[in-house]
């Protein structure tokens, strides 16, 4: 097992100090291997990664290869699609040893980190495997699909000393950090009340159901899958966890509601007839990656939006009360042309309120309207910045590869408690829909919703 010098975990563990930019640097005890960690920023970080889907290939691929070299070395990748690992290796362009089994990689390999991209249902037995093996894990969201595979996961963090960190790139972007200021700030006061309506479009709902998404035994449903990223941003904000979920929703447009059905999209007969055909063979790197390897494991990646085992939902409602006494009203829908957002959070001393996309949202800029209580409102205006998700993918990036020991006083750093909360929101949320009756999160795993929100797994 490798020497890891980038967690931070023991030393929280052992001191109990809450975390810090100058913290993170010092000596931090012993891993499961017995082997001392050290803080030696002149060696690269040794990076493996598990799962070559579009993420995997891309944002923790070939962008790091190509901008992260000072920084990180890519020693080893995987991926249980062997024509699609063939792929991915020349995509990529680490020119490093690639596997289809993770244990071999991890034990070739010595990796400093291990990024998971696989598929949602698996990230739970990769994040154990990554901690078996004595390596840092980063794991896209969502952490994983049920409370189930949660518990499993915080068994297995409190096991092994090594960290876990969930990429929540929604936190990253400057225009939100903002709001995180402004609210740590105490420019609104306690909040009280947050109101978050989410749309997204109908073509990004389609990219949704023609994949795995939309069956809920290997994505969770949308409750987990995309409202995570929803869900925790709220409870960063709030910097409470939520406590209970009363949810409803729906599913009116896709699976068995469709008037037809295919295989997949690119041979449709229906295609003239169908508003959500899609030629996935026009596309060079989804055809190469997915269409020309279905052979070796079955994975369809444009299957009939209208297949009768869709089991996730276009529309979603759900309220949630937080520890600290919040209540959040939510809402995400697909039945609509528009894409973006609206929240407002309703404090003991004024208002917080944003719009993006759609009118009149800005392609460059974020507007924020502050209304301090007995005072006009006034415009908080927070400029994008460069790379995918508002600015935000970059800065993440940054933080896990180029400068982890950087300070972080927005907190915008998500570990694994972060990411179980997040999930748990939806998984509650999914159980409410099904049963009509509100769920606690208490009742879901070990953890238990705190008022303000703890560092460590409690």
């Amino acid at each position: 097992m490798s020497e890891s010098k980038f967690s931070r975990k023991k030393f929280l563990q052992t001191t109990g100090a809450a975390l810090g930019g100058s913290l993170i640097a010092g000596p931090v005890g012993k891993n499961v291997s017995g082997k001392s960690k050290k803080n030696n920023r002149e060696e690269k970080m040794r990076v493996a990664l598990v799962g070559l889907g579009v993420r995997g290939v891309s944002m923790f691929g070939r962008h790091l290869v190509e901008n992260y070299g000072d920084h990180l070395e890519i020693v080893g990748i995987c991926d249980t699609n062997p024509g699609r690992l063939e792929y991915g290796d020349g995509y990529i362009g680490a020119g490093c040893p690639t596997y289809t089994n993770l244990n071999e990689m991890l034990e070739n390999t010595n990796p400093d980190r291990l990024i998971v991209t696989t598929w949602d249902w698996e990230h739970h037995s990769c994040i154990i495997t990554g901690l078996e093996h004595g390596v840092d894990v980063v794991c896209e969201k969502p952490l994983t699909i049920d409370e189930e595979k949660c518990q499993m996961i915080i068994d297995a963090d409190k096991k092994y000393d090594n960290e876990v960190i969930v990429t929540f790139n929604y936190r990253y972007p400057p225009h939100r950090a903002k709001v995180k200021e402004l609210i740590m700030d105490g420019a609104i006061g306690d909040i009280r009340t947050v109101d978050f309506h989410w749309n997204i479009s109908h073509a990004h709902q389609m990219r949704y159901m023609q994949r795995w998404h939309g069956e809920s035994q290997r994505g969770g449903t949308l409750w987990v899958h995309k409202n995570t990223h929803h869900f925790d941003m709220i409870n960063w904000f709030l910097d409470s966890d939520p406590m209970e979920v009363y949810a409803q929703d729906a599913l009116e447009i896709f699976g068995s509601n469709g008037p037809f059905r295919s295989v997949n999209c690119r041979n449709c007969p229906h295609a003239d007839n169908c508003d959500y055909h899609w030629n996935i063979n026009e596309n060079d790197h989804l055809r190469q990656m997915y269409a020309e390897n279905e052979h070796y494991d079955g994975y369809i990646r444009d299957n009939c939006v209208f297949r009768h085992n869709i089991d996730s939902h276009d529309k979603h409602s759900a309220l949630v009360k937080y520890a600290n006494g919040a209540l959040l009203n939510y809402s995400l829908t697909s039945d609509t042309d528009h894409s973006g957002y609206w929240i407002a959070f309703n404090g003991t001393k004024g208002r917080l309120e944003g719009r993006e996309g759609g009118w009149p949202s800005s392609s460059d800029h974020q507007e924020w309207i502050l209304t301090p209580l007995g005072e006009e409102p006034r415009k908080v205006k927070v400029n994008f910045s460069d790379g995918g998700h508002w600015g935000g993918d970059p800065l993440l990036l940054h933080k896990l590869f180029a400068d982890p020991d950087q300070p972080d006083p927005l907190h915008q750093h998500a570990g694994t408690r972060d990411g179980v909360m997040s999930v748990l929101a939806g998984v509650a949320a999914r159980k409410s829909a099904r049963s009509g009756l509100p769920v606690k999160i208490a009742d879901l795993t070990s953890l238990k919703p705190h008022a303000k929100r703890p560092d460590r797994l409690v």
